[in-house]
């Protein structure tokens, strides 16, 4: 799939629960609630370089965070959500889109200020 995705540079959309599947595919990760009124909660972006190979993923520095992230929200997150009025209407047209492990550029400087 890979390769072929590569070569049609065309977008797809795959449905999986397995979270090194969606790591290794995917650019995009769009985690959704429990249950029948099931909405996405988030969108993940996969910051791991491109040419991933399922056998390299746990050498990838970032591989964990995403991992954790991703199965936090399956065992947890997910059903505090769905079950709260934390995803209303807005939120979810408008999902937060996360970069796990990413420290943000603003707060990578706030904590070498703080750290000096």
């Amino acid at each position: 799939m890979l390769r072929i995705c590569a070569t049609t540079r065309q977008t797809v959309f795959m449905i999986t629960h397995d979270v090194d599947e969606a790591i290794l595919l995917a650019d995009k990760i769009v985690p959704m609630t429990n249950g029948p009124d099931a909405r996405i909660a988030e969108i993940v972006a996969n910051t791991l370089p491109r040419g991933r190979a399922r056998s390299d993923l746990y050498r990838q520095p970032l591989y964990y965070a995403m991992c954790n992230h991703l199965m936090d929200f399956l065992i947890d997150r997910s059903r505090r959500l769905a079950s709260s009025a934390v995803l209303g209407h807005h939120a979810a047209r408008h999902p937060p889109t996360v970069s796990p492990g990413v420290v943000p550029a603003g707060d990578a400087a706030n904590n070498r200020r703080s750290t000096a």
